[in-house]
């Protein structure tokens, strides 16, 4: 059985969710001193709010737009009373990391970069030099093949062979380390 005002309802209803109202929603909460950062949060109780009521709302009463204002002003004033109870605790200054390195720091890269340049000058003189024209100098693969007079495909070989053997040295070498630090430790 339909109530006798369901056409109104209906009709109060499309007038209720549409764009125009949800923008005044907003409004009304920047006017309720609700701060930018909040107001979508609380608008979303406006309408949660509104929800939950429309089956006890009546348009005989009065239009939809002062029905919604009103359960805007409810929601703000309860947003603001919840404002003056929280507490919130502030951090003091928070100390920012130095972005330079320290001193382990540093003695450790000083260390990689010595056993680097021990793993290369480990190398077999030929591989050694595309490595170090290539990888430290920074010299093009192209430009290297021209100085040698050697094919491309060659230089490429030697350097992969020899990126291969400086993984096989730094590996062997912290073999070694880990070894030493284990007979030390016993």
């Amino acid at each position: 059985m339909d109530r006798p005002n369901e056409g109104e309802r209906a009709a109060a209803y499309a007038r209720l969710f549409c764009p125009r109202l949800i923008r005044a929603v907003l409004g009304w909460l920047e006017r309720l001193g609700v701060p930018r950062c909040h107001r979508g949060d609380v608008a979303g109780q406006v309408w949660l709010n509104a929800c939950e009521s429309w089956p006890r709302f009546d348009p005989k009463f009065g239009r939809p737009e002062r029905w919604l204002n009103a359960i805007t002003v409810h929601v703000a004033s309860h947003y603001h009373e919840r404002a003056r109870h929280r507490r919130e605790e502030l951090v003091d200054v928070i100390e920012v990391l130095d972005p330079a390195p320290d001193a382990a720091a540093a003695m450790e890269s000083d260390d990689v970069r010595v056993g680097t340049m021990d793993a290369v000058n480990g190398l077999d003189p030929e591989l050694r030099f595309v490595v170090v024209a290539h990888d430290l100098n920074g010299a093009s693969m192209t430009q290297i093949a021209q100085d040698a007079g050697l094919p491309l495909s060659t230089l490429y070989k030697r350097r992969t062979r020899a990126i291969g053997e400086l993984r096989n040295i730094i590996i062997l070498r912290e073999a070694g380390e880990i070894s030493a630090r284990r007979i030390g430790a016993r």
